[in-house]
């Protein structure tokens, strides 16, 4: 069964605050809540996604006080959104900053175990400097990043890169590949199917484009900003698959084998290349 994450702890209801959203996204039984992690220029460490602020001010160069003033209650700090998840979901950190990304997995790891959380980034050398100071924290490389600011030839490069990402896995050591919706359908998601890599496909929020990706078994979680709506999918999908089991005289109990062998709905997928 693939597991859902809540993109930036979205529970499908438009205009709350950050903690409530995330409070409901954990309610509705998601397996994962993703957070957007990042320092501020005082030291704080807050889950935030943009780089920018509403204002255009770098958000690297504000320091906690300010950056609160500006997103109000959009603002959480690390803290607070581990104490509302520790040992409730599967928390998903995604590394906004490369240079304080081991002090994030540490901070992590104070408040829960290696099996409660994955981390993902873009970076090939962030993946492989965490995997080498936490060998069982589960990390992920992320494929399909916003390139807008680049130049061309670089944008083609990074492209061609996640098309074919042999090289780039091998030097992260990434343990599975977050992917864009768009690569996924292009090349990506067959890649690595082939190679026994598990897959995370991002951001996906159309109900049909769901419900595609939660039937297709090479998809180990999905990340959308409507929980809610992939939840309800998935339910459907599961008791469609459990009639089915049965019409072919399978008992049910060896379709929910087959459910825990893939990983519990309430912890993270521990499968994946070690090395």
């Amino acid at each position: 069964m693939t597991l859902i994450s809540a993109h930036r702890g979205n529970c499908g209801v438009n205009g709350l605050p950050a903690i409530e959203r995330y409070r409901r996204a954990i309610a509705l039984g998601v397996d994962y809540v993703e957070i957007d992690a990042r320092r501020t220029a005082d030291g704080t460490y807050v889950t935030f996604h943009d780089d920018l602020t509403p204002s255009r001010r770098n958000t690297r160069e504000l320091t906690y006080a300010q950056l609160r003033n500006e997103v109000g209650s959009e603002l959480l700090t690390l803290e607070e959104v581990l104490d509302i998840a520790a040992g409730r979901v599967g928390v998903h950190v995604d590394l906004k900053e490369d240079e304080c990304a081991p002090e994030i997995v540490r901070l992590v790891l104070e408040r829960m175990s290696e099996s409660g959380f994955v981390v993902t980034t873009g970076g090939d050398t962030v993946i492989r400097r965490i995997k080498d100071q936490f060998p069982t924290v589960t990390a992920g490389l992320t494929m399909g990043r916003d390139l807008e600011r680049w130049p061309p030839w670089r944008i083609l490069g990074v492209r061609l890169s996640e098309l074919f990402p042999g090289p780039r896995l091998e030097r992260s050591h990434a343990d599975f590949v977050a992917m864009h919706q768009q690569l996924a359908r292009l090349r990506l998601l067959s890649y690595t199917a082939t190679r026994n890599i598990p897959a995370w496909v991002w951001t996906v929020d159309d109900e049909v484009e769901i419900k595609r990706f939660l039937a297709d078994p090479r998809v180990t979680t999905l990340i959308t900003n409507r929980p809610d709506v992939a939840l309800r999918l998935r339910r459907a999908l599961v008791r469609s698959g459990s009639r089915k089991t049965r019409s072919l005289g399978t008992s049910a109990g060896s379709g929910a084998d087959r459910t825990m062998s893939r990983g519990s709905t309430r912890s993270p997928v521990r499968t994946g290349r070690r090395r």
